[in-house]
């Protein structure tokens, strides 16, 4: 999933802040246009070192292909991954099965730091009777803890029965981000 999605899914009040660390505000204050800026700014450098080593003489066109290349490919793959995400996820919502996951916890993802600070996930289980089998779910990342938004004991998940493992935990029902 984008980003910039993750960082825009709940509201926090001055009692919620006063527990989270300052590279976590910066993160989540970070919103959707800045973060759009950034990776169209690294396509148009590239392509722009593109532009200009088709004027300049044999050698340092090399360079600037390389660089060119190298900053086109990391705007391009972050506006493209993005668009696919949300391609992904809006097939699933339209096309996949809602399900109702049983809640197990909030936890940390470790994998994942940025400043010193890692992101919350939601984790859920779904037991496919059909076929005995178990499935795990984990939400996108986000950079708040959600266990006070939880209610009850089931998570919606939109899902491809035909393929379990590709999922979309739905989080629409926690708070955005204002601010």
């Amino acid at each position: 999933m984008p980003q910039e999605w993750f960082l825009s899914r709940v509201a926090l009040t001055s009692r919620q802040t006063s527990a989270i660390h300052w590279p976590q505000l910066f993160l989540i204050s970070m919103n959707h246009t800045v973060i759009t800026l950034i990776k169209w700014l690294f396509l148009a450098a590239g392509l722009g070192l593109l532009a200009i080593a088709t004027q300049v003489e044999t050698s340092a066109a090399i360079v600037l292909i390389f660089l060119g290349v190298v900053f086109a490919s990391i705007g391009g793959g972050i506006i493209g991954y993005g668009w696919w995400s949300k391609k992904s996820e809006a097939h699933l919502r339209e096309h996949g099965q809602l399900i109702q996951a049983d809640f197990q916890q909030v936890e940390r993802n470790e994998s994942l730091e940025v400043n010193g600070a890692n992101p919350f996930r939601i984790v859920a289980q779904w037991h496919d009777v059909k076929n005995n089998r178990l499935y795990i779910y984990k939400s996108a990342n986000l950079w708040f803890d959600p266990s006070q938004f939880i209610q009850g004991d089931k998570i919606p998940v939109y899902v491809d029965l035909s393929n379990p493992s590709k999922y979309c935990v739905d989080t629409s029902f926690l708070p955005e981000v204002h601010g």
